[in-house]
Order: structure tokens, then C-alpha cells, then sequence
């Protein structure tokens, strides 16, 4: 998934006030805010490059959203998508890098593609969504996008593909993994032929709530035209295994997760392009005393607001994108994607809080598809 904007914000710019409407509804966290309206502020820092343009094996760098927990030395340990698999690393700070696992001053992946050319459905691409500790406490597991490539007897390196949701567990603190399967797939199955970019269901940003994990995810059905961001979810103690999950359809979680179909989330971002959602990711904010939806959508980074992970606020844009996102190209367009949340007294990206750093995947006109992560400092501020 090699296809995942940059806008640069002089001093006039870095603030933005936003109004979120925060829903109401069943399943709410304890303490989620009953207010119909919330007022606040973004203050956005400079840019930070975190990873050099084009590092051997980073090529396409974070390529899904980032997740880390805190490790036993005080500092970070972080995952991410990284040229087709996952790459690990620790860091005192989430700026300075160490790889959990190299070769030759590479990093290397830590879960790579099952194998090209067969029929798995992360034969080709095996790239960290999120990641949470196992019921057991020292276990960890990796939600993580999937994609085969092979259609017919064509198998291609790039596009099209098909994507699905796949489990992996760590013992050793998330340096090995083990596979544990296929967890959610779309509802339409993969064809002999495909024309578009890509089909599926990918793109998983998960988050544990009310003894559920929740995940997100962007779901493209061709044959059947459904197309958006869902949700579904399983009970923490099943560890998510396959066959644990509901997707959402409906109203309810009533949906199987394995080829079961769904209902879009009813988010509002870009009435100009009202079907370009892509990459989503959810936070509990302390702060806002909110579920915080970051997503991409055409005219930038967005945020959305919710007191139960169903209903959400319109968005607002935080991050602007310098073109229309629904016209990009990654090879011809700037572009920020696969943004995330990251407040580094928390102890994972799923909690944050009044201050942090928005990281992100930039990706310029330079004649190729690769991209650099990024970040900015972010401060939240209330407006009475």
C-alpha cells in the first residue's frame, strides 16, 4: 500500500480554532462530556523531520499510522509500516530512532509479507495498524493491513490490490511475532481481475473501551458499491481472535467480521468530496474528554469528536492539505497522510491530552511515491 499531504503553516497560520459537535449515545465512556457543543483550539508547531527522505528501508515511512508503549527503561518502543512490512524501534523521545532489528544499518522487518505470488491474504504487504497488550499483561498484539497482489495468474508489485486485517501476538515484547490470522475481510470477495487502485478492507486503528476492542478501518466493496469507514469490534478477553469480531451494520454490532458487510460511518469532512475518508485514527483525549477521530479527508488532516465511537462531529480541518487530497496522486502531488495523536506522557498513542505532536507520512512532488514521516507540536486550548 505504497499510495498513502505537506502544508506548511507560517507563524499567522499555526492557529486554528475549532468547533466540534460532540454526539450523544449509548456505550459512553464513564466520563464523556454531555455538552452538545465543544469549542477549542489547535496550535500547531513547526515541522520536525523525524526519518530522513528516502532511509534504505523506510522508503515509504509511517505507511500506516504509528503506535508505541512505554518501555521498561522510561523511554518508547514504536511500530510502524515501512516498504511493504513492519519495522520496530526505541527512543528516548519519538524523534531519535533506534531499530529493534537490523541488518548492515538497515532496519529490517520485524513481520514481513507472508510470501508474493500466493494466495494468503498478507502475501504481499504486512504493515502495523495498532498495537495493545494481551489479556495475559506481558503478551502483545498487532492489528496490522494486508494486501495480495495476485489476480489470476497476474501477479503485480504495486496496484492493484486487495486488502484485509490480519492478528499477530508478540511474546518477547514485540520483536517476533506470530501469525494468528485474518481477523476482518470485506464483505465482497477479491475477483479474478480488479481495475481499481485498491478493494477491501485496511487501514486498522484500534482502541479498547467499555471490555471491547474497537477497530476502524476504511472498507471498499466493488461488486456490491458500499465504500467508507466502519467500525467493529470484540470482547477484550477473546485477545481478538479471529472469529471474536462484529462489524457494525445497522446500528448494532451484529455483522461478522469475516466477509460480513457493513455500515459507513456517517462522517462529515468535505461536502465537496463526501466520500474521501481514508486512514483513520481514534484516541481517548483526557484533555478534551473525548474520543478524538483523526482522518484524512480531501482537504487535509481532519478531527472529529465522540462520546461513543459511533457518533461522530463534523470534522474540522487541522492540518490543511495544499491540494484537493481527492486529486492526489502520489507521484505528481504533495500530501500529508496516515496521520496520528501522540501526547509522550501517555503510555500509548490511544490516550493523549492537551499537548503532543500530530505525526504524519509527507509525501512531495518529486517524481516518486515515497514518504517521510513527520511532525508538529500540538497544544489544545478551550474556548469559552
Amino acid at each position: 500500500m505504497y499510495y498513502r499531504t505537506s502544508f506548511l503553516f507560517n507563524a499567522a497560520r499555526n492557529a486554528i480554532t475549532i468547533l466540534l459537535i460532540i454526539s450523544s449515545g449509548c456505550s459512553k465512556h464513564s466520563d464523556a462530556p454531555t455538552v452538545s457543543q465543544l469549542q477549542f483550539s489547535v496550535m500547531l508547531g513547526e515541522e520536525q523531520n523525524v526519518i530522513s527522505p528516502a532511509s534504505p528501508g523506510l522508503l515509504y515511512s509511517p505507511d500506516e499510522h504509528l503506535s508505541y508503549l512505554r518501555n521498561t527503561a522510561g523511554g518508547f518502543n514504536l511500530w510502524f509500516a515501512a516498504d511493504g512490512g513492519t519495522v520496530g524501534f526505541s527512543s528516548p523521545d519519538l524523534l531519535n530512532l533506534s531499530s529493534l532489528k537490523s541488518a548492515n544499518g538497515v532496519p529490517s522487518p520485524l513481520l514481513a509479507p507472508s510470501g508474493a505470488g500466493s494466495n494468503a491474504f498478507d502475501a504481499d504487504y504486512a504493515g502495523s495498524g495498532s498495537l495493545f497488550h494481551a489479556a495475559n499483561g506481558p503478551d502483545l498484539l498487532m492489528v496490522y493491513h494486508a494486501e495480495n497482489h495476485l489476480f489470476g495468474t497476474h501477479h503485480n508489485n504495486g496496484s492493484p490490490f486487495y486488502a484485509g486485517i490480519g492478528l499477530a501476538r508478540s511474546s518477547d515484547g514485540g520483536i517476533t511475532w506470530q501469525r494468528k490470522g485474518q481477523i476482518l475481510s470485506a464483505h465482497d470477495p477479491q475477483l479474478a481481475s480488479q481495475t481499481s487502485t485498491g478493494a477491501g478492507i485496511g487501514t486498522p486503528a484500534a482502541i479498547a473501551a467499555n471490555g471491547y476492542v474497537y477497530i476502524f478501518f476504511r472498507e471498499i466493496d466493488q461488486q456490491s458499491g458500499a465504500e467508507g469507514i466502519g467500525v467493529a469490534r470484540s470482547p477484550t478477553a477473546n485477545d481478538a481472535m479471529p472469529g471474536s469480531w462484529q462489524k457494525l451494520l445497522n446500528g448494532s454490532f451484529s455483522s461478522p467480521g469475516l466477509g460480513g458487510a457493513f455500515t459507513p460511518l456517517q462522517l462529515v469532512l468535505d461536502k465537496n468530496a463526501v466520500s474521501d475518508h481514508r486512514q483513520p485514527f481514534v484516541t481517548f483525549n483526557t484533555y478534551l474528554n473525548a474520543y478524538v477521530l483523526v482522518i484524512v479527508g480531501n482537504g487535509g488532516i481532519y478531527m472529529c469528536t465522540s462520546s461513543d465511537l459511533i457518533n461522530w462531529s463534523a470534522g474540522k480541518v487541522a492540518l490543511a492539505s495544499p491540494v484537493p487530497d481527492a486529486k492526489v496522486t502520489p507521484t505528481t502531488a504533495p500530501y500529508n497522510w496516515y496521520p496520528a495523536l501522540v501526547s509522550l506522557d501517555q503510555p500509548s498513542e490511544t490516550l493523549t491530552d492537551k499537548t503532543g505532536y500530530l505525526y504524519y507520512a509527507k509525501g512531495a512532488d518529486n517524481g516518486t511515491s515515497y514518504h517521510t514521516m513527520y511532525r508538529r507540536a500540538f497544544t489544545l486550548s478551550l474556548v469559552k
